[in-house]
């Protein structure tokens, strides 16, 4: 912790001791929230695994709600007027799944940065997972707001493990095995992409890894302590309980998800007993994540998930994921694959 000097009063003489007090609150100079007492130490160069940051795609909006509740959070009747009235619990799942980010990473990167799961009051809702608001201080005005705060921490992640998993170190170069420094600082050489991609967005190591010693910033250690944390505070399950394998995805989805067919355009739903929805030509309103074809402005039309296309925006190839939407797949033309598996079709220039 800071250190701190106190004037203590003794019957003979004055002592000036410098110390922390135990019931000193120690404020994080990154985000302005208090920090906890260190309890847990993380291994600075392996804060989390990959399948934390990208895993819990079936977790759904009620759990998160019920999540929500259960802390008291503010977030838990909140509704964005600026994204169709979506409730707090929507937007965190519908957008972390979009970009095929755990919304439970979600959770501990909104509590991380602006301690929104926990507090009762709308403080820091505009910035709530410090994304687009620089260490030197103020936030980009178009991420501002709840929904477009877990929009831009979700797609900025997914562009850099769209960077790791191609290979490439991501915009500010962190890369497996190779040693960076922070700005606490301290050498980090991370383990694995999805610490590379945490001090990407969050280049400090923090109060709570074993090796580094800062004291008076949370940094990405503390997403660690509160993934982990929150994780073990809710029944969140494990998603392989019961599935439906898709043609379309090439592979099982969870219950709730809903697939647009590649064969005839047809929406389908998994059920709890493992099978789809007859189907219907309009997509479900109770889909917890969604498969839908993507439109293509390079084709001048819609095809289905995992098809791959040389844009002619950009000449880059990308492949249709989920909830619409494309993804960078650099090595399409090569390899005949994508971030989403192997290509429906591929359309070259």
């Amino acid at each position: 912790m800071k250190l701190r000097c106190t004037l203590l009063l003794l019957p003979v003489l004055y002592l000036v001791g410098c110390g922390p007090s135990e019931n000193e609150v120690v404020v994080d100079e990154l985000t302005g929230q208090v920090l906890e007492p260190v309890t847990t130490e993380y291994d600075m160069h392996r804060l989390l695994e990959d399948s934390d940051i990208t895993g819990g795609q079936w977790i759904t909006t009620a759990q998160v709600q019920a999540f929500l509740q259960q802390k008291g959070s503010y977030l838990a009747t909140y509704k964005d007027p600026a994204w169709s009235n979506k409730t707090a619990a929507a937007l965190i799942v519908e957008r972390s799944k979009a970009y095929t980010i755990s919304p439970l990473y979600m959770l501990a990167r909104i509590q991380t940065e602006s301690s929104l799961i926990t507090s009762g009051t709308s403080t820091n809702l505009a910035k709530a997972t410090g994304c687009g608001c620089p260490d030197s201080g103020g936030c980009t005005i178009s991420y501002a707001g709840f929904g477009n705060q877990i929009e831009c921490s979700a797609k900025k992640l997914r562009g850099y493990l769209t960077d790791l998993d191609a290979g490439r170190a991501t915009i500010s170069g962190w890369k497996p095995g190779v040693t960076k420094s922070t700005s606490d600082p301290c050498s980090v050489k991370p383990a694995n992409k999805a610490t590379a991609a945490l001090y990407t967005y969050t280049p400090w190591v923090g109060a709570y890894a074993i090796q580094c010693g800062r004291s008076d910033i949370g940094g990405s250690s503390l997403v660690a302590v509160k993934y982990n944390q929150f994780k073990s505070e809710y029944a969140w399950g494990t998603g392989s309980t019961v599935t439906c394998y898709s043609g379309t995805v090439d592979g099982n989805v969870a219950v709730g998800v809903c697939v647009q067919s590649s064969s005839d355009g047809i929406w389908r739903q998994c059920l709890s007993d493992g099978t789809f929805t007859a189907g219907t030509t309009t997509k479900p309103t109770t889909c917890t994540a969604s498969w839908p074809w993507c439109s293509s402005a390079t084709l001048g039309k819609s095809v289905p998930a995992r098809t791959c296309v040389q844009s002619s925006g950009d000449l880059q190839w990308h492949q249709c994921g989920a909830e619409g939407l494309w993804q960078s797949a650099p090595n399409a033309a090569s390899t005949g694959s994508g971030p989403v598996g192997t290509c429906f079709a591929t359309y070259a220039l």
